[in-house]
C-alpha cells in the first residue's frame, strides 16, 4: 500500500504516512496500490489498472436516522436489508475500497453464514467509519453491538458516519 498524498510505502496497519503525516487513504495526487503518479481526476491507475476514483460525498445519498430505523421496524426488517446494502457499498466507495465485498454479497455472506460475516462485517464497517471519521474506537464499538444483537445501532452509527462525511465534518 502506498500514501495517496505522497507515495511513500505504507503498511497495510499504519493510520497514517511517516514521511507526510496524512491519515491513510487521504490524498489523490499517487495510486495506492503501485504508488505511481496519478492525475487526481484519474479514474484508474495506468500502471496498474487499480481503480482510484472514490465516490464524492456529494454522490452519496444522505439519510435520515429516524426515517430509516422506522422504515426497517415497519417493514419487519426489509428495508433493514436495502439499507445494510446500501451502507456497505456507499462505506466501501467513500474509503476507497471498491474492491471489497460489495452489500450484496456481504447480505448473502451474512445470511448464509447465519450471521456470523455479519459480525466480521461489523467490525470492517468500524474501521471504515474509523478512515472517515479519524476515530480510533469505532471498529470494537461496532463489533461489540454486533456480538449484542444491536445490528441496527451499528447500521445507524455508520450511516450517522456517512452523513457527517457528506456534510464535510
Amino acid at each position: 500500500m502506498y500514501c495517496r498524498n505522497c507515495g511513500n510505502e505504507m503498511s497495510n496497519e499504519a493510520a497514517f504516512c511517516v514521511r507526510c503525516g496524512v491519515s491513510k487513504g487521504k490524498g489523490s495526487a499517487y495510486c495506492p496500490n503501485c504508488g505511481r503518479a496519478v492525475d487526481p481526476e484519474a479514474v484508474i491507475c495506468v500502471g496498474c489498472g487499480v481503480a482510484i476514483k472514490r465516490m464524492t460525498p456529494k454522490n452519496i445519498e444522505k439519510r435520515d436516522l429516524v426515517k430509516a430505523i422506522v422504515l426497517t421496524i415497519v417493514t419487519c426488517g426489509i428495508y433493514g436489508i436495502f439499507w445494510f446494502v446500501k451502507l456497505t457499498d456507499e462505506m466501501n466507495a467513500m474509503t476507497g475500497r471498491q474492491n471489497e465485498t460489495s452489500g450484496g454479497i456481504s447480505f448473502l455472506l451474512t445470511l448464509v453464514t447465519c450471521g456470523i460475516y455479519g459480525i466480521y462485517w461489523a467490525y470492517k464497517m468500524g474501521e471504515k467509519a474509523d478512515e472517515l471519521s479519524e476515530n480510533s474506537s469505532n471498529k470494537i464499538l461496532y463489533l461489540v453491538l454486533q456480538l449484542f444483537g444491536l445490528g441496527i445501532v451499528v447500521y445507524a452509527l455508520s450511516q450517522d458516519t456517512i452523513n457527517k462525511a457528506t456534510d464535510g465534518k
